[in-house]
């Protein structure tokens, strides 16, 4: 069955974290999100707000904690951007995001260089 997926802000940017299958955080951003996240828009908020308040800490290109997929356009194919040498796991994630990301889990550990279809399964 597939997952279905809403943009909740169309034309703005905004990013989600979710965990894998094996319990790492992963954030995706720039398009849509599984439909049942939208119930949820204040937790979104507030893990964005949250990172945005911590930069340059939380994404510091040279030591990025989190395995993280951006999204060109609207169509729900997430290409990976960042590939951390220590991924950070849900458990050890600021509990804004943590929050977040306990709400949507991949069914799938996210190892390798690949490309995420979120309508193929993968949520």
């Amino acid at each position: 069955m597939a997952t279905i997926l809403r943009h909740p802000r169309p034309g703005l940017t905004w990013d989600w974290w979710a965990a894998d299958a094996a319990g790492f955080l992963v954030q995706f951003s720039h398009g849509p999100t599984p439909e049942h996240l939208l119930a949820h828009l204040d937790r979104v908020d507030a893990a964005a707000t949250w990172a945005e308040a911590h930069r340059p800490d939380w994404f510091d290109p040279d030591a990025a904690p989190l395995h993280a997929f951006d999204c060109v356009g609207e169509s729900p194919t997430y290409t990976r951007r960042v590939v951390p040498d220590s991924p950070l796991r849900v458990s050890d994630a600021p509990p804004a995001i943590a929050a977040l990301a306990a709400l949507v889990e991949l069914n799938r550990a996210v190892g390798g260089t690949w490309t995420i279809h979120l309508d193929e399964g993968w949520c």
